[in-house]
């Protein structure tokens, strides 16, 4: 009789446990299909500190060479000796030979002199 009552929960944790592991399987976020050759497409044109209207930033300009859509997430570390700054952001280019298909990241800066770091990842669209 207890060996009956043991196997009976047993199995009742197990249907209980597959139901909830199954569904936060369902609900699972999927996983970013960041691609190498969706990055290659996108190609740097300027990056650095630019001025414009008395107003200094760090600015990323970025074209996309191929004939397909692509999106960029967009990751940039600024230290000065004032501030200490991290974005994140997401650009969206048009494919080749669509307008606009330059596109630019700019972050806001206290001043023109620092060091910077920026990374993207991207995947096509």
């Amino acid at each position: 009789m207890l060996k009956r009552r043991f196997v009976v929960i047993a199995t009742i944790v197990g249907v209980v446990g597959a139901l909830t592991g199954g569904s936060a399987l369902l609900l699972w976020p999927e996983a970013d299909n960041w691609t190498e050759e969706a990055k290659a497409c996108v190609a740097n044109k300027y990056a650095g500190y630019w001025e414009s209207s008395g107003k200094y930033s760090f600015k990323l300009d970025y074209e996309n060479a191929c004939d397909r859509k692509v999106s960029c997430a967009i990751d940039v570390q600024i230290n000065n000796a004032k501030q200490s700054i991290k974005q994140h952001g997401v650009l969206v280019f048009a494919p080749r030979g669509q307008t606009p298909t330059p596109n630019s990241y700019s972050v806001p800066v206290t001043s023109l002199v620092g060091s910077a770091q920026a990374d993207r990842n991207c995947r096509f669209v």
